[in-house]
């Protein structure tokens, strides 16, 4: 009862476990996206079974929830759901939602795996948790950072285990490459909320003949016919973004928060084997995996790296016959936090801005337009 793990999952179980056995009992697991962290979680859940221990599994998106659940369900396993729709009964394997478990009966045990570890605040259920039973606790993650007024990792967490890069997922074969073009549009005049830019001041940046136009053009030139995923600054942008391809002959649809169930899960369906650019604004990020996207379209800007990663490597898995996917960036985040593919050093801490921090510095070919490395001698594409 376990999958078959790659050897930098098993080299992720490992490495929680040796944390664990010198006195850890909150580790962070921090793996890219597309490298399985949903498997490799499940994985260790199994592993915690088998020794007798109760295990949850923690989500905040009924996404997560029901990709953890299907991988749950894949071992044979038949955990408690909680969250709004299910009956909760006692068992040894519980998968829950935040929000629902707040208010509900908290049952104790052994192991707590929390799904999206850095957006997770530490005041609330978790807290609870740890002054019920005091669990052992994994925080997954892809982005371990935290920014703004948020409690820094390491006033939780006590280590950071992180087996590989995306880099080397490439290097390895289980992530494609990455072919990057993006917009040099300016957005130091776009207002700013909280961590990120106002959702308002954004859409009417994004929302005109120009930029409509811009994000069509740019997908016939760099990604014709192939199949793609937008992702856009809010419902009505990517309404309208939607409007915009079909009246340039191009296949689209879109679907959003509010989308009715049937209806969004008959359009990822067709997605699944039908060659059309699927808008949407930040649902996708998590907890969907299509293997088959050749294109991600970042139709706006980000102040967040963490949401800029969560987009990009929505296109980066492997799929027959797809030796590379194409990023292209409408709201120049590549010059605000480097390519998708640029190594980054993780920490538990809050890192301070300090003049000379940035990203790799890059170029673009002249020739092709894609995005290098300044080191690159030869575009990586041309």
């Amino acid at each position: 009862m376990a999958f078959k793990l790659r050897p930098y999952q098993k080299k992720a179980k490992e490495g929680v476990k040796s944390s664990f056995s010198v006195s850890n009992r909150r580790v962070i697991l921090c793996m890219p996206t597309g490298a399985g962290k949903t498997v490799t979680f499940v994985d260790m859940l199994a592993g915690a079974m088998s020794k007798g221990l109760t295990s949850m599994i923690l989500c905040d998106r009924k996404e997560l929830i029901k990709q953890a659940l299907s991988k749950v369900e894949s071992l044979g396993i038949k955990p408690t759901v909680i969250a709004p729709g299910y009956e909760q009964k006692e068992n040894s394997v519980y998968l829950a939602s935040v929000d629902t478990l707040r208010r509900r009966e908290m049952p104790v045990v052994d192991l707590v795996i929390i799904d999206e570890a850095h957006k997770q605040t530490f005041d609330g259920t978790i807290k609870k948790y740890i002054e019920l039973c005091n669990p052992f606790i994994i925080g997954a993650t892809a982005t371990p950072l935290r920014i703004g007024n948020q409690t820094a990792l390491d006033e939780f967490y006590q280590d950071i285990v992180e087996p590989v890069t995306t880099q080397q997922l490439i290097d390895l074969g289980f992530l494609v490459p990455a072919r990057t073009f993006a917009s040099k549009e300016d957005f130091s005049d776009v207002k700013k909320a909280g961590n990120d830019y106002d959702q308002s001041a954004l859409f009417d940046k994004f929302n005109t003949v120009k930029l409509y136009a811009d994000a069509v053009g740019n997908y016939k030139k760099f990604a014709n016919g192939k199949k793609a995923i937008c992702f856009n600054v809010n419902v009505k942008h990517s309404l309208e973004m939607v409007q915009a391809f079909r009246k340039a002959g191009l296949k689209s649809e879109h679907i959003d928060g509010k989308t009715p169930d049937k209806e969004r899960s008959e359009i990822l369906e067709r997605f699944k084997t039908e060659n059309f650019i699927l808008c949407n604004c930040s649902v996708l990020c998590t907890g969907f995996d299509e293997p088959s996207i050749e294109c991600v379209i970042v139709n706006r800007a980000t102040m967040s790296l963490c949401l800029w990663l969560q987009m990009t490597g929505r296109g980066s898995r492997t799929y027959e016959g797809k030796d590379n996917f194409i990023i292209i960036d409408q709201g120049a985040n590549v010059y605000r936090h480097g390519l998708w593919e640029e190594e980054r050093t993780w920490s538990l801490q809050k890192k301070k801005k300090r003049k000379g921090d940035g990203v790799a510095p890059i170029k673009v070919c002249l020739s092709c337009e894609a995005i290098n490395f300044v080191s690159a001698k030869v575009c990586k594409e041309c």
